[in-house]
Protein backbone atom coordinates (compact mmCIF):
# COMPACT_ATOMS: atom_id res chain seq x y z
CA UNK A 1 0.00 0.00 0.00
CA UNK A 2 1.34 3.42 -0.98
CA UNK A 3 1.09 6.36 1.40
CA UNK A 4 0.33 10.06 1.44
CA UNK A 5 1.91 11.71 4.50
CA UNK A 6 0.62 14.98 5.97
CA UNK A 7 2.74 17.78 7.43
CA UNK A 8 1.19 20.76 9.19
CA UNK A 9 1.55 23.63 11.63
CA UNK A 10 0.37 23.75 15.25
CA UNK A 11 -3.25 23.83 16.39
CA UNK A 12 -6.39 21.85 15.61
CA UNK A 13 -7.25 23.36 12.22
CA UNK A 14 -4.05 22.41 10.36
CA UNK A 15 -4.26 18.67 11.02
CA UNK A 16 -7.99 18.65 10.20
CA UNK A 17 -7.56 20.64 7.00
CA UNK A 18 -4.66 18.51 5.71
CA UNK A 19 -6.64 15.34 6.45
CA UNK A 20 -9.68 16.72 4.60
CA UNK A 21 -7.54 17.59 1.61
CA UNK A 22 -5.76 14.23 1.55
CA UNK A 23 -9.15 12.47 1.60
CA UNK A 24 -10.38 14.74 -1.20
CA UNK A 25 -7.21 13.83 -3.13
CA UNK A 26 -8.07 10.13 -2.71
CA UNK A 27 -11.66 10.79 -3.82
CA UNK A 28 -10.36 12.49 -6.95
CA UNK A 29 -7.96 9.62 -7.66
CA UNK A 30 -10.84 7.18 -7.35
CA UNK A 31 -13.01 9.24 -9.73
CA UNK A 32 -10.22 8.88 -12.29
CA UNK A 33 -10.05 5.11 -11.85
CA UNK A 34 -6.88 5.15 -9.74
CA UNK A 35 -6.44 3.33 -6.40
CA UNK A 36 -6.79 5.17 -3.10
CA UNK A 37 -3.76 5.48 -0.84
CA UNK A 38 -3.30 5.25 2.92
CA UNK A 39 -2.92 8.62 4.64
CA UNK A 40 -0.30 8.87 7.39
CA UNK A 41 -1.26 11.64 9.85
CA UNK A 42 1.15 12.72 12.62
CA UNK A 43 -0.52 12.27 16.04
CA UNK A 44 0.65 15.45 17.77
CA UNK A 45 -1.99 15.95 20.45
CA UNK A 46 -2.61 12.44 21.76
CA UNK A 47 -6.08 11.34 22.76
CA UNK A 48 -7.58 14.78 22.18
CA UNK A 49 -6.55 14.64 18.50
CA UNK A 50 -7.85 11.06 18.24
CA UNK A 51 -11.22 12.19 19.55
CA UNK A 52 -11.46 15.18 17.21
CA UNK A 53 -10.45 13.01 14.25
CA UNK A 54 -13.16 10.48 15.15
CA UNK A 55 -15.75 13.27 15.44
CA UNK A 56 -14.79 14.64 12.02
CA UNK A 57 -13.95 11.51 10.01
CA UNK A 58 -15.24 8.50 11.96
CA UNK A 59 -13.09 5.37 11.74
CA UNK A 60 -12.03 6.14 8.17
CA UNK A 61 -10.13 3.22 6.60
CA UNK A 62 -7.75 5.54 4.71
CA UNK A 63 -6.35 7.10 7.88
CA UNK A 64 -3.41 5.97 10.00
CA UNK A 65 -2.24 8.06 12.95
CA UNK A 66 1.48 8.07 13.77
CA UNK A 67 2.68 8.97 17.28
CA UNK A 68 6.40 9.02 16.46
CA UNK A 69 6.02 11.54 13.65
CA UNK A 70 3.60 13.53 15.81
CA UNK A 71 6.15 13.75 18.64
CA UNK A 72 8.74 15.10 16.23
CA UNK A 73 6.43 17.87 15.02
CA UNK A 74 5.28 18.69 18.55
CA UNK A 75 8.87 19.20 19.65
CA UNK A 76 9.11 22.42 17.59
CA UNK A 77 5.47 23.62 17.78
CA UNK A 78 4.19 26.82 19.40
CA UNK A 79 1.78 25.98 22.23
CA UNK A 80 0.70 29.42 23.44
CA UNK A 81 2.07 28.69 26.92
CA UNK A 82 5.14 30.84 26.27
CA UNK A 83 5.74 34.02 24.29
CA UNK A 84 5.78 33.43 20.54
CA UNK A 85 9.31 34.88 20.48
CA UNK A 86 10.57 31.90 22.55
CA UNK A 87 8.81 29.42 20.27
CA UNK A 88 10.25 31.13 17.19
CA UNK A 89 13.78 30.88 18.63
CA UNK A 90 13.25 27.18 19.43
CA UNK A 91 11.97 26.49 15.90
CA UNK A 92 14.90 28.28 14.28
CA UNK A 93 17.38 26.32 16.40
CA UNK A 94 15.76 22.90 15.97
CA UNK A 95 13.87 22.71 12.65
CA UNK A 96 16.83 21.33 10.69
CA UNK A 97 17.47 18.51 13.18
CA UNK A 98 13.77 17.61 13.42
CA UNK A 99 13.58 17.57 9.62
CA UNK A 100 16.53 15.16 9.54
CA UNK A 101 14.91 12.87 12.11
CA UNK A 102 11.58 12.91 10.26
CA UNK A 103 13.37 12.02 7.02
CA UNK A 104 15.19 9.11 8.68
CA UNK A 105 11.96 7.84 10.20
CA UNK A 106 9.97 8.01 6.95
CA UNK A 107 12.56 7.14 4.30
CA UNK A 108 11.86 3.39 4.26
CA UNK A 109 8.05 3.75 4.05
CA UNK A 110 6.35 3.59 0.65
CA UNK A 111 5.44 7.29 0.71
CA UNK A 112 4.73 8.76 -2.71
CA UNK A 113 3.34 12.20 -1.79
CA UNK A 114 3.38 14.77 1.00
CA UNK A 115 0.39 17.10 1.46
CA UNK A 116 1.09 19.89 3.90
CA UNK A 117 -0.27 23.11 5.36
CA UNK A 118 2.14 25.85 6.44
CA UNK A 119 4.86 23.28 7.30
CA UNK A 120 7.54 23.96 9.90
CA UNK A 121 9.82 21.12 8.79
CA UNK A 122 10.73 19.26 5.61
CA UNK A 123 10.41 15.49 5.27
CA UNK A 124 12.30 15.13 1.99
CA UNK A 125 10.90 11.68 1.18
CA UNK A 126 8.44 12.46 -1.65
CA UNK A 127 7.13 15.34 -3.77
CA UNK A 128 5.57 17.92 -1.42
CA UNK A 129 2.34 19.72 -2.29
CA UNK A 130 1.84 22.71 -0.04
CA UNK A 131 -1.20 24.73 1.00
CA UNK A 132 -1.37 27.83 3.14
CA UNK A 133 -3.55 30.73 4.27
CA UNK A 134 -0.44 32.92 4.41
CA UNK A 135 3.26 32.26 4.07
CA UNK A 136 5.30 32.24 7.29
CA UNK A 137 8.02 34.30 5.61
CA UNK A 138 5.48 37.00 4.68
CA UNK A 139 4.00 37.01 8.19
CA UNK A 140 7.43 37.42 9.79
CA UNK A 141 8.35 40.15 7.30
CA UNK A 142 5.12 41.92 8.17
CA UNK A 143 5.92 41.64 11.87
CA UNK A 144 9.37 43.10 11.26
CA UNK A 145 7.83 46.05 9.42
CA UNK A 146 5.17 46.60 12.12
CA UNK A 147 7.77 47.06 14.89
CA UNK A 148 7.94 45.80 18.47
CA UNK A 149 5.15 48.04 19.77
CA UNK A 150 2.72 46.14 17.58
CA UNK A 151 4.39 42.69 17.47
CA UNK A 152 6.82 42.10 20.34
CA UNK A 153 9.47 39.88 18.73
CA UNK A 154 13.23 40.41 18.48
CA UNK A 155 13.93 41.72 14.94
CA UNK A 156 17.02 39.52 14.56
CA UNK A 157 14.93 36.43 15.31
CA UNK A 158 12.41 37.56 12.72
CA UNK A 159 15.15 37.86 10.10
CA UNK A 160 16.44 34.37 10.89
CA UNK A 161 12.88 33.04 10.80
CA UNK A 162 12.29 34.58 7.37
CA UNK A 163 15.41 32.85 6.01
CA UNK A 164 14.32 29.48 7.43
CA UNK A 165 10.72 29.88 6.24
CA UNK A 166 11.88 30.77 2.73
CA UNK A 167 13.98 27.60 2.66
CA UNK A 168 11.02 25.40 3.68
CA UNK A 169 8.21 27.17 1.83
CA UNK A 170 10.22 27.96 -1.28
CA UNK A 171 11.28 24.34 -1.68
CA UNK A 172 7.80 22.92 -2.30
CA UNK A 173 6.99 21.07 -5.53
CA UNK A 174 3.52 22.62 -5.83
CA UNK A 175 2.04 25.49 -3.82
CA UNK A 176 -1.52 26.72 -3.26
CA UNK A 177 -2.75 29.79 -1.35
CA UNK A 178 -6.30 30.19 -0.04
CA UNK A 179 -8.49 33.23 -0.68
CA UNK A 180 -9.30 35.01 1.54
CA UNK A 181 -6.24 34.50 3.72
CA UNK A 182 -3.79 36.44 5.83
CA UNK A 183 -2.58 38.58 2.89
CA UNK A 184 -4.29 37.09 -0.18
CA UNK A 185 -7.37 39.28 0.39
CA UNK A 186 -5.34 42.42 -0.37
CA UNK A 187 -5.83 44.08 -3.78
CA UNK A 188 -3.03 43.20 -6.16
CA UNK A 189 -1.72 40.35 -4.01
CA UNK A 190 1.00 38.29 -5.71
CA UNK A 191 2.13 34.97 -4.29
CA UNK A 192 5.69 34.78 -3.00
CA UNK A 193 6.40 31.43 -4.67
CA UNK A 194 4.22 31.52 -7.81
CA UNK A 195 1.45 29.64 -6.01
CA UNK A 196 -2.04 28.95 -7.35
CA UNK A 197 -4.85 30.91 -5.67
CA UNK A 198 -7.97 28.88 -4.71
CA UNK A 199 -11.12 29.22 -2.55
CA UNK A 200 -10.89 28.50 1.21
CA UNK A 201 -9.16 25.14 1.66
CA UNK A 202 -11.73 23.55 3.94
CA UNK A 203 -14.82 21.38 3.73
CA UNK A 204 -18.06 23.33 3.45
CA UNK A 205 -20.27 23.19 6.56
CA UNK A 206 -23.43 21.11 6.43
CA UNK A 207 -26.85 22.60 7.11
CA UNK A 208 -27.87 22.21 10.77
CA UNK A 209 -31.56 22.66 11.55
CA UNK A 210 -32.05 20.68 14.75
CA UNK A 211 -33.91 22.66 17.46
CA UNK A 212 -31.56 24.69 19.67
CA UNK A 213 -31.96 27.51 22.15
CA UNK A 214 -30.62 30.87 20.94
CA UNK A 215 -27.02 31.19 21.97
CA UNK A 216 -23.39 31.77 21.09
CA UNK A 217 -20.70 29.23 20.27
CA UNK A 218 -17.24 29.35 21.85
CA UNK A 219 -14.51 27.57 19.88
CA UNK A 220 -11.72 26.84 22.32
CA UNK A 221 -8.20 26.88 20.89
CA UNK A 222 -6.59 28.76 23.76
CA UNK A 223 -8.87 31.81 23.79
CA UNK A 224 -8.61 34.16 26.74
CA UNK A 225 -10.09 37.55 27.49
CA UNK A 226 -13.69 36.87 26.46
CA UNK A 227 -15.07 36.02 29.90
CA UNK A 228 -16.95 39.33 30.11
CA UNK A 229 -18.76 38.51 26.87
CA UNK A 230 -19.78 35.10 28.20
CA UNK A 231 -21.36 36.76 31.26
CA UNK A 232 -23.19 39.29 29.09
CA UNK A 233 -24.49 36.52 26.85
CA UNK A 234 -26.13 34.89 29.86
CA UNK A 235 -27.57 38.24 30.95
CA UNK A 236 -29.16 38.60 27.50
CA UNK A 237 -30.69 35.15 27.78
CA UNK A 238 -28.29 33.54 25.29
CA UNK A 239 -27.04 30.03 25.91
CA UNK A 240 -23.36 29.15 25.69
CA UNK A 241 -22.24 26.23 23.52
CA UNK A 242 -18.66 25.02 23.26
CA UNK A 243 -16.42 22.17 22.12
CA UNK A 244 -14.58 22.40 25.49
CA UNK A 245 -17.08 22.94 28.32
CA UNK A 246 -14.36 22.80 31.00
CA UNK A 247 -12.97 26.05 29.61
CA UNK A 248 -16.33 27.85 29.44
CA UNK A 249 -18.29 27.80 32.68
CA UNK A 250 -21.95 26.90 32.18
CA UNK A 251 -21.58 25.96 28.51
CA UNK A 252 -23.35 23.02 26.88
CA UNK A 253 -21.17 20.56 24.96
CA UNK A 254 -21.64 20.87 21.19
CA UNK A 255 -19.42 20.23 18.18
CA UNK A 256 -18.61 23.08 15.76
CA UNK A 257 -21.05 21.42 13.32
CA UNK A 258 -23.86 23.39 15.07
CA UNK A 259 -22.40 26.81 14.12
CA UNK A 260 -24.51 27.03 10.89
CA UNK A 261 -27.71 26.69 12.98
CA UNK A 262 -29.74 29.92 12.92
CA UNK A 263 -30.01 29.76 16.71
CA UNK A 264 -26.25 30.37 16.99
CA UNK A 265 -25.93 34.14 16.85
CA UNK A 266 -22.14 34.46 17.12
CA UNK A 267 -18.99 32.37 17.17
CA UNK A 268 -16.30 33.44 19.63
CA UNK A 269 -12.92 32.13 18.42
CA UNK A 270 -9.29 32.98 17.84
CA UNK A 271 -8.86 34.30 14.30
CA UNK A 272 -7.46 31.14 12.73
CA UNK A 273 -8.71 30.79 9.17
CA UNK A 274 -10.54 27.52 9.84
CA UNK A 275 -12.82 29.33 12.30
CA UNK A 276 -13.09 32.44 10.11
CA UNK A 277 -14.09 30.43 7.02
CA UNK A 278 -16.59 28.35 9.01
CA UNK A 279 -18.31 31.53 10.19
CA UNK A 280 -18.16 33.05 6.70
CA UNK A 281 -19.79 30.05 5.04
CA UNK A 282 -22.32 29.63 7.87
CA UNK A 283 -23.40 33.27 7.97
CA UNK A 284 -22.61 33.26 11.70
CA UNK A 285 -20.52 36.32 12.61
CA UNK A 286 -17.19 35.63 14.31
CA UNK A 287 -15.90 37.64 17.28
CA UNK A 288 -12.16 37.37 17.96
CA UNK A 289 -9.98 38.59 20.85
CA UNK A 290 -7.79 41.63 20.36
CA UNK A 291 -4.21 40.72 19.44
CA UNK A 292 -1.69 40.20 22.23
CA UNK A 293 1.71 41.55 21.04
CA UNK A 294 3.47 38.45 22.46
CA UNK A 295 1.26 36.04 20.45
CA UNK A 296 1.76 34.53 16.98
CA UNK A 297 1.93 37.49 14.54
CA UNK A 298 -0.32 35.57 12.14
CA UNK A 299 -3.19 36.55 14.46
CA UNK A 300 -2.24 40.24 14.22
CA UNK A 301 -2.63 40.15 10.44
CA UNK A 302 -5.68 37.85 10.49
CA UNK A 303 -7.49 40.32 12.76
CA UNK A 304 -6.68 43.13 10.35
CA UNK A 305 -7.94 41.04 7.42
CA UNK A 306 -11.33 40.20 8.90
CA UNK A 307 -11.90 43.82 9.94
CA UNK A 308 -10.94 45.18 6.52
CA UNK A 309 -13.17 42.62 4.80
CA UNK A 310 -15.97 43.25 7.31
CA UNK A 311 -16.47 39.51 7.90
CA UNK A 312 -15.78 39.55 11.65
CA UNK A 313 -15.52 41.68 14.76
CA UNK A 314 -12.49 42.23 17.01
CA UNK A 315 -13.44 42.35 20.69
CA UNK A 316 -11.93 45.37 22.44
CA UNK A 317 -14.18 45.45 25.50
CA UNK A 318 -17.33 46.74 23.79
CA UNK A 319 -20.70 45.57 25.20
CA UNK A 320 -22.20 42.43 23.68
CA UNK A 321 -25.29 44.42 22.69
CA UNK A 322 -23.09 46.65 20.50
CA UNK A 323 -21.55 43.57 18.88
CA UNK A 324 -24.96 42.07 18.18
CA UNK A 325 -25.98 45.34 16.52
CA UNK A 326 -23.18 44.85 13.95
CA UNK A 327 -24.12 41.31 12.97
CA UNK A 328 -26.31 42.16 9.98
CA UNK A 329 -23.51 44.17 8.39
CA UNK A 330 -21.10 41.28 8.99
CA UNK A 331 -23.50 38.77 7.43
CA UNK A 332 -23.89 41.00 4.39
CA UNK A 333 -20.10 41.19 3.97
CA UNK A 334 -19.82 37.42 4.36
CA UNK A 335 -22.45 36.92 1.68
CA UNK A 336 -20.72 39.35 -0.72
CA UNK A 337 -17.41 37.56 -0.31
CA UNK A 338 -18.97 34.13 -0.87
CA UNK A 339 -20.62 35.44 -4.04
CA UNK A 340 -17.27 36.79 -5.24
CA UNK A 341 -15.56 33.43 -4.64
CA UNK A 342 -18.35 31.51 -6.38
CA UNK A 343 -18.19 33.85 -9.37
CA UNK A 344 -14.40 33.70 -9.59
CA UNK A 345 -13.91 29.93 -9.29
CA UNK A 346 -17.36 28.43 -9.90
CA UNK A 347 -17.19 26.78 -6.47
CA UNK A 348 -16.76 27.62 -2.80
CA UNK A 349 -15.01 24.33 -2.07
CA UNK A 350 -11.26 24.87 -2.00
CA UNK A 351 -10.58 21.24 -1.05
CA UNK A 352 -12.20 19.99 -4.26
CA UNK A 353 -10.39 22.64 -6.31
CA UNK A 354 -7.04 21.78 -4.67
CA UNK A 355 -7.57 18.05 -5.04
CA UNK A 356 -8.23 18.34 -8.77
CA UNK A 357 -5.13 20.47 -9.35
CA UNK A 358 -2.95 18.25 -7.17
CA UNK A 359 -4.12 15.01 -8.77
CA UNK A 360 -3.41 16.46 -12.23
CA UNK A 361 0.07 17.44 -11.05
CA UNK A 362 0.67 14.05 -9.40
CA UNK A 363 -0.57 11.92 -12.28
CA UNK A 364 1.44 13.98 -14.73
CA UNK A 365 4.52 13.40 -12.61
CA UNK A 366 4.08 9.63 -12.47
CA UNK A 367 3.12 9.37 -16.14
CA UNK A 368 -0.33 7.94 -15.49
Amino acid sequence: MQYIVTNFAYGTGPYLRTTELALAFNDELERRGKPRMKILVPLVYGERQRQVMREEFGEHPDLELDETLGALLKSIFYTGEKKYEEALKHWIENAEEVSRKAHEYLKDRDIVLEINRSPRVTYGVAPSYSTTFGYIAEILEGALAAGREEVDIDPELLRKGITLADKIEGGQDFSVVAYPGTFSWMPGYKSRYSAVLVPPITNLPKVHTEPMDDGVYVTITGIEGLERLYRQAKELGLKLYSNEVKAVEGAQKALPHVIPNSAVKLQFARSGWGSVWLSMFSGTPIVVPEYDPTDDPEIYFNNKAIEELGIGIVYRGQPLADILAQTEAVRAAQKRLCTEIQTRWGTLNGNDECAKRMVEKYLGGVNC
